[in-house]
């Protein structure tokens, strides 16, 4: 329950044995550097040449990469093995990889751009020729002769009548224009104008969206001949670009695994050059500290006597909390990782804090189950997870939206069960109440063939008793935690606010819910509240709470009045903080409490907009459900009583289906939106700090490559 204990661990070695150190600590894979630097007062360390060829050669690897549109995140294969001891080896790789196959994609890009300027100049000439065959206008004639001026362009057919009147103006009749209707709302046109004219033609066509055709150099003729001409290039050029397509494709089979392995590793390179910050030299030693979980010393150990024999001295400290903030190092399986991110997206916990992730691993989805019951929509969240677990198990890329469904999908399948669960215990099949009968009989559809009038009345109790009990668990967290680290005055603090808020349910239970003047009374005796047997009975003298052999008034003084004061007594020491935060539980006790109640409105809200869509669309077609019991419990009856008739059990598929899509996706957000605010705002407010920082260990995760490294003992 709560975060691992992280220790300094500290190592010195041979200063020639610097590259074995950051390896074996990659090989470790669960330290983080502490920086000593600042403290040994040390500059950079400079890189080596070697070094520096790995940056170089990280972004002329990357160019290929780029060039063959590879994506090291999809792209699969056996890995490659790699010798990594020796930083030549690496490098030499890498230029076996890139002069290989360099110059022949250098070769094809050159190739590629000059018929991109082919192909650019020939549909400009495909384009020109095919306006200038609508006017019947030879090449020669555009452009400037002895007297005239002639241009031919697209412009659209509306600003005709203002050329021509502008035209009529600039020359006084002396101009000629053809136009020619095309696509679109545009013409071609042809103007023709005294050579004197020419500047000013010019300004005016730009100004009204005339669109010049550009002939290019060295074509002349007739249109039809050029249109041909240009058609068939066009064609010759299109095949060359497709013969060098199948040529990088070619390169891409043969060179991709090779390719993404030369970027891993070297990349993986970078990633020990950077860490070599971190170590401290002396003229004959390097000296390392960083975190590590308390329960991998020993493997650290055995790495670092696999790799470096006894050229190493290891020493592990428990940290001063003024010297160092120790990082947060959780360890939950991974089923629970769904539920730790929602611990650690309302902040990391310190080492004071406990890890709530293995309750919330159940707490959430049972609360999201509450709120979103539904045999049949929970279904699809359930298949939702497993199509989602599936693809992230045979490392699919989905893209950046669905990808945050593979990180969830134990998450979606856990709250999908506990949907279909909460459908079973009220119920409820795609918005339907006409298909099984409620597990947990109080919420019963019908009584008599006429809705139950006591279903919403007995959620609302369910709903603040999962609320009590969710609540009452925070505080024990607390307790223990307060307890763990030696802090008993709090702890006794912690231990008078359970106690009290205990007190405070068992006379909203046990006595009264609506009448306090109750809770005042001197005489008679009370009843224990039992969490869930109650429900369906009312509240205090239900035949289902025993007696306690203690007036209300008496229970009220013992339980709730003596634990709030000593609450505030041991409040008292810790100053006007500790007492703000004993006043601010106190006014919680109700407001928290009251505020599960949303599971009730929520889940009340989910019913009705399920059962709208039933209730107003024709049923198209009815889905008949045969009946079914398991284990002698009656699952779907033969029959409902609904006003009065026989309905047998069906689901209408219209309904059905229209509601799912809008109501399922509504609802599903809503009800995901406010189980996290009872967690993050009602729950982690009794026990939850926050505030750590998270444990980052200095690692490298490979795809594409297995590192085959030997150790100082076999060299």
């Amino acid at each position: 329950m709560s975060p691992g204990e992280m220790l300094v661990g500290k190592i010195v070695s041979r200063k020639e044995l610097d590259r074995e150190v950051i390896l074996a600590l990659e090989e470790f894979g669960n330290f983080e550097f502490i920086d000593l630097t600042q403290q040994a007062k040390v500059g950079e360390v400079e890189k080596s040449r070697q070094e520096k060829t790995v940056y170089a050669a990280i972004e002329r690897v990357q160019s290929l990469v780029d060039n063959l549109g590879l994506n090291p995140e999809t792209e699969k294969g056996s890995p490659i093995a790699i010798e990594e001891e020796d930083l030549d080896e690496i490098i030499s790789y890498v230029e076996n990889v890139v002069h290989s196959v360099e110059p022949q994609l250098d070769s094809i890009e050159e190739k590629r751009d000059k018929i991109k300027v082919d192909l650019k100049r020939e549909r400009n000439a495909l384009r020109s020729a095919s306006s200038l065959k609508i006017l019947d206008i030879d090449v020669e004639m555009i452009g400037e002769s002895e007297f005239t001026y002639t241009t031919v362009g697209i412009m659209p057919t509306s600003e005709i009548p203002e050329i021509r009147w502008n035209l009529q103006g600039l020359t006084g009749d002396t101009f000629s224009l053809s136009t020619t209707a095309s696509k679109d709302g545009k013409s071609v046109c042809s103007v023709t104008v005294p050579i004197e004219q020419k500047e000013t033609t010019q300004r005016v066509l730009r100004a009204t969206g005339f669109d010049p055709l550009e002939v290019p150099e060295g074509f002349r003729g007739e249109p039809r001949i050029i249109a041909e001409n240009a058609e068939d290039h066009i064609r010759d050029l299109e095949l060359e670009l497709e013969e060098l397509k199948q040529q990088m494709e070619m390169i891409e089979r043969e060179w991709s695994k090779k390719i993404l392995a030369a970027r891993e590793v070297l990349l993986a390179e970078r990633n020990r050059i950077e860490a070599k910050q971190y170590l401290v030299y002396t003229e004959n030693a390097i000296k390392v500290w960083g975190w590590v979980p308390g329960s991998t010393k020993d493997e650290l150990r055995e790495i670092l006597e696999n790799r470096l024999g006894s050229y190493f001295e290891l020493s592990f400290e428990r940290p001063d909390p003024e010297a160092h903030a120790a990082p947060t190092s959780l360890d939950n399986p991974d089923i629970m990782k769904p539920a730790q991110e929602v611990v650690t997206s309302y902040d990391t916990p310190s080492q004071h804090d406990v890890d709530p992730t293995k309750i919330v691993f159940l707490s959430f989805p049972i609360i999201f189950g509450l709120i979103f019951a539904d045999l049949g929509q929970g279904f699809l969240i359930l298949l939702i997870g497993l199509a989602a677990w599936w693809t992230r198990r045979k490392e699919m890329d989905v893209g950046d939206i669905l990808g945050y469904l593979q990180t969830g999908s134990y998450g979606l399948i856990t709250m999908g069960i506990s949907a279909m669960v909460g459908g079973l215990l009220f119920g409820s099949v795609f918005g339907a109440e006409t298909v099984i009968e409620p597990l947990w009989p109080v919420f019963t559809h019908y009584i008599d063939g006429e809705p139950n009038p006591y279903r919403s009345t007995h959620m609302l109790k369910l709903s603040i008793e999962i609320g009590a009990i969710h609540i009452m668990l925070g505080i024990l967290l607390d307790m223990y935690n307060r307890f763990r680290h030696g802090e008993y005055r709090a702890a006794v603090t912690s231990f008078s606010y359970l106690w009290a808020y205990y007190g405070f349910v068992n006379l909203l239970f046990g006595v009264s819910y609506n009448n306090v003047s109750a809770w005042f009374s001197g005489t008679g005796t009370m009843n224990l509240w039992i969490p869930f047997l109650g429900i369906g009975y009312g509240v205090g003298d239900n035949g289902v709470y025993p007696n306690f052999p203690l007036s209300p008034m008496n229970f009220l003084l013992l339980s709730f009045i003596v634990p709030f004061v000593l609450m505030l007594v041991t409040s008292l020491p810790g100053g006007m903080e500790s007492m703000v935060h004993s006043m601010e539980s106190a006014i919680g006790m109700i407001s928290h409490t009251v505020s599960y109640a949303r599971i009730f409105a929520l889940n009340t809200v989910h019913v009705i907009l399920s059962g709208v869509f039933i209730s107003l669309l024709p049923a198209i077609i009815e889905i008949p459900i045969p009946p079914l019991t398991f284990f002698g419990i009656e699952i779907v009856p033969e029959y409902f009583i609904h006003e009065g008739h026989h309905v047998a059990p069906h689901i209408p598929l219209l309904g059905a289906l229209v509601g799912t899509f809008i109501v399922g996706l509504l609802e599903g957000l809503l009800a995901f939106m406010h189980t996290l605010r009872l967690h993050y705002v009602e729950w982690f407010s009794k026990f939850y700090h926050g505030g750590g920082s998270p444990f980052t260990p200095f690692s490298f995760e490979r795809k594409h490559t297995v590192s085959t490294l030997s150790s100082v003992n076999q060299q």
